[in-house]
């Protein structure tokens, strides 16, 4: 599966080393939950940080906020089932925990700047080139 786990940390000199602990804590858990609809309150409650620590700090260390972090989980993962499975577009945007087909689409052209339908044909039809 692609993860955004490798995105390169910059300066934290501001954050305390329990802060970097705690962001961590919620990056994991945002990727353990990838289908939850956090909300930064309660992320920040099972992170053990408050709410602005997180947002400023989760900002600081992956240079985009969690809610930007989830979606683009949710989407790395949408592009992973597209290429490997047969499952429906519906069904891929219900697995990865978008509640629409519209704002699935509408998430993945933005980040891919291809509807998820076509760029599964794309991937078919690179992979026939491929075996000929």
């Amino acid at each position: 599966m692609t993860t955004l786990h490798d995105i390169v940390r910059c300066s934290t000199s501001g954050l305390k080393s329990y802060d970097l602990f705690a962001i961590e804590q919620a990056r994991e858990i945002i990727e353990k939950n990838l289908t939850n609809h956090w909300l930064i309150p309660h992320l920040a409650f099972k992170a053990g940080i408050n709410e602005k620590k997180l947002k400023q700090g989760f900002r600081e260390v992956y240079k985009i906020s969690p809610y930007q972090y989830l979606i683009q989980l949710r989407l790395c993962k949408a592009k992973d089932l597209l290429e490997d499975t047969d499952l429906s577009i519906q069904q891929v945007a219900n697995q990865v925990g978008f509640d629409s087909y519209r704002g699935f689409s509408k998430a993945f052209k933005k980040v891919y700047k291809v509807l998820p339908t076509s760029y599964r044909k794309i991937k078919a039809v690179e992979f026939d080139k491929l075996i000929s």
